[in-house]
């Protein structure tokens, strides 16, 4: 069985924890893209056989622990879940929708998702995004937006933590641009 790695493998979060910021990598999910219109014929009654609800824009359903998904366009949805289930999901999920307007696709290679906390988590947000997250990322809202020169999907699912989903191609510079604007907080 080969070894699964994420881009941001062997990298030292440590140096970027301080009392005001911290910053780890969550490693054991995968990522799903679906793509449907909630209005598709069937759509409800199989995403119902999966045990997922489609959210809202800008909001999400679900959880971590279970199945979260994320609201992305009006007809793509980002589904993380635990990596071990990711297979079966797929599975299950094509069989479910077969024969509507709609395709699931596995991204887990994709991204990389970290955890934002400390109670200066913003103003390290705000060095890096047009979006202002401090006033408008509530929670279980999503966003698509820049992160630095980066696109990113941030979110936030409680009042401690601000999840950042990169492209695992800018994990790394990511990473870096933590790293320079968190300096102050450290």
């Amino acid at each position: 069985m080969a070894k699964f790695e994420t881009a941001l493998e062997g990298l030292d979060f440590n140096a970027l924890a301080g009392n005001g910021f911290q910053v780890s990598e969550e490693r054991n999910y995968g990522y799903v893209v679906l793509r449907i219109r909630p209005n598709t014929a069937g759509a409800v009654e199989a995403l119902g056989q999966l045990g997922i609800q489609l959210p809202t824009a800008l909001g999400m359903t679900g959880s971590l622990e279970t199945k979260l998904v994320k609201w992305i366009s009006p007809d793509e949805y980002l589904i993380t879940l635990l990596l071990s289930q990711k297979d079966a999901f797929i599975q299950d999920a094509k069989a479910a929708l077969k024969g509507s307007f709609a395709a699931v696709v596995d991204n887990s290679g994709g991204y990389s998702l970290l955890k934002l906390a400390g109670e200066h988590r913003y103003d390290v947000l705000a060095k890096n995004c047009v979006y202002d997250c401090a006033k408008f990322l509530t929670e279980g809202k999503v966003v698509s937006t820049l992160f630095s020169k980066a696109s990113a999907v941030i979110y936030q699912l409680d009042a401690n933590h601000v999840y950042l989903m990169v492209r695992w191609s800018f994990a790394d510079y990511a990473f870096k641009v933590l790293e320079v604007s968190s300096k102050e907080f450290r």
